[in-house]
């Protein structure tokens, strides 16, 4: 077998690359590079370094021809121009966590689990109390009325906690 920038011909580039005879036609066909053309009693030659390269010419126009868009391959600077819009999109985020104008997810969802948890608390705390006190009381609307009472009260102090967390405006929504 030949080395890497040797001339060869087709059967010793086929064996060299490990493909068909038909598979280096095929490569001819689409251009690829020979020292020499054959004919009739004539081999082709190749120089396995300019046949290497084409070939990895062409794998890399392949992968680049998965990222074309609408317009064509993105060019050098399409790719800066969108890494700048990155970068002012970045910086407005940044932005308006400095103003707090935007709430930090990751704390939003413990703010929220810790409400729910608060509220689950009352909630509990809610259902024994009316369990104890029911049995005493003599008609529906003396219970619905507590039971209002104590679920408020359960939902009041998840409502402080998450104020607490978040701020007064929290309290200030309307309908708070």
């Amino acid at each position: 077998m030949s080395k890497p920038g040797q001339r060869v011909n087709r059967a010793e580039l086929a064996d060299l690359f490990g493909v068909s005879l038909p598979t280096v036609d095929a490569w001819v066909r689409d251009g690829c590079p020979f020292a020499e053309k054959g004919a009739k009693g004539r081999e082709w030659a190749f120089a396995t370094a300019d046949v290497h390269r084409w070939l990895v010419d062409r794998a890399v126009a392949d992968v680049a021809a998965g990222y074309e868009g609408e317009i064509g391959v993105i060019t050098a600077d399409e790719a800066k121009r969108r890494k700048a819009v990155a970068d002012a999109v970045v910086a407005e985020i940044k932005a308006d966590e400095a103003l707090n104008e935007v709430v930090n997810r990751h704390e939003a969802a413990a703010d929220v689990a810790g409400f729910c948890i608060g509220l689950r608390t009352g909630l509990s705390n809610a259902v024994a109390k009316i369990a104890g006190r029911a049995a005493a009381m003599t008609g529906a609307p003396e219970i619905q009325a507590m039971a209002e009472t104590e679920i408020n009260r359960a939902f009041d102090a998840a409502r402080d906690e998450l104020v607490k967390s978040w701020g007064a405006a929290v309290g200030d929504e309307p309908g708070a």
